[in-house]
């Protein structure tokens, strides 16, 4: 009997191999064949998977998000309140290799979803996804008395994510004003500072500081 494929699985798979490479060489330079080779392909096989190059670009653009997703999940736990938001806040800030290239990636793809509407869609929604997550998380910390300044919960919630976002321009380009115990600090300025004050959420993959 021929080999059963796991079509879905094997989409995953490739996407894994190949953000990377997107991460560093960018994607306008990036080729199928380059595409292919990093995944472990021959020039031609990924047909069956991927109708083209934009097909595998958008996926990867997907996959980022997808996976702070899945660490921001695992990391928050049965945390709640401004310590919940405090290790999502942490799942997207570049604090390790492997998040300062998903923030590469991201980078990389500004320029596209700049100009096509599919890729800015993907960008404002997954945003927008973690703009909701920010507010229930205030909202929470509010109804339990963490929070009690007069800023709201949507400027709050704005001022977090353009702090984030403007981390992962900035370990990209200016990493020796980002490193990681700097980026923390940054972050717990800016609580602070919104009248939020959330205890310290230990990031095991780092040295402490």
């Amino acid at each position: 009997m021929p080999k059963l494929v796991d079509h879905e699985a094997r989409r995953r798979e490739i996407v894994e191999s190949v953000w990377q490479l997107i991460a560093r060489r960018g994607i306008s330079g990036v080729t199928m064949r380059e595409l292919a080779a990093e995944a472990g392909y021959a020039n031609g096989a990924l047909a069956p998977y991927f109708r083209g190059k934009e097909e595998i670009l958008l996926a990867a653009f997907q996959h980022v998000f997808a996976a702070t997703n899945e660490r921001a999940r695992a990391s928050t736990g049965d945390a709640r309140g401004l310590d919940a938001l405090r290790a999502l806040c942490m799942e997207i800030m570049p604090l390790d290799d492997v998040r300062l290239l998903e923030a590469r990636v991201v980078l990389a793809f500004w320029d596209r979803a700049a100009v096509d509407a599919v890729f800015a869609e993907v960008y404002r929604s997954r945003t927008e996804e973690w703009r909701g997550q920010v507010l229930a998380m205030l909202a929470e910390a509010r109804r339990a008395g963490q929070v009690v300044t007069d800023i709201p919960d949507e400027r709050a919630a704005d001022a977090l994510l353009t702090l984030l976002l403007g981390l992962q321009v900035h370990a990209t380009f200016l990493p020796e004003r980002t490193a990681p115990d700097q980026q923390r600090a940054i972050l717990d300025d800016v609580l602070s500072g919104l009248g939020l004050h959330a205890s310290a959420v230990r990031d095991e993959r780092l040295p402490t500081p």
